[in-house]
């Protein structure tokens, strides 16, 4: 997949009913694109109501928001705990 078909997956993700957890690739994508994460950041914040959002992906923009996850190398890949979103 080129980088706009990625964009759309990862939005596609987190618009639905399904809740698909991001691959592997798009999270590679995430990590190394601010301006994604800007606009993931942005989506959450005006779409988290709507249920669409898997735990492991609401992590992830989540912990991007978090300032202190700044300063230390973020792991998009490890498997945590459950995450409880609050809708």
């Amino acid at each position: 997949m080129n980088q706009k078909q990625l964009e759309d997956s990862i939005f596609e993700a987190v618009s639905n009913v399904i809740e698909r957890v991001w691959t592997i690739e798009e999270k590679q994508l995430i990590q190394n694109d601010s301006e994604l994460q800007s606009h993931l950041k942005e989506w959450l914040s005006n779409s988290l109501s709507d249920t669409c959002w898997h735990q492991a992906n609401y992590k992830i923009v989540r912990d991007l928001s978090t300032p202190s996850n700044f300063s230390q190398p973020m792991n998009f890949f490890e498997d945590e705990e459950e995450i409880h979103i609050p809708f």
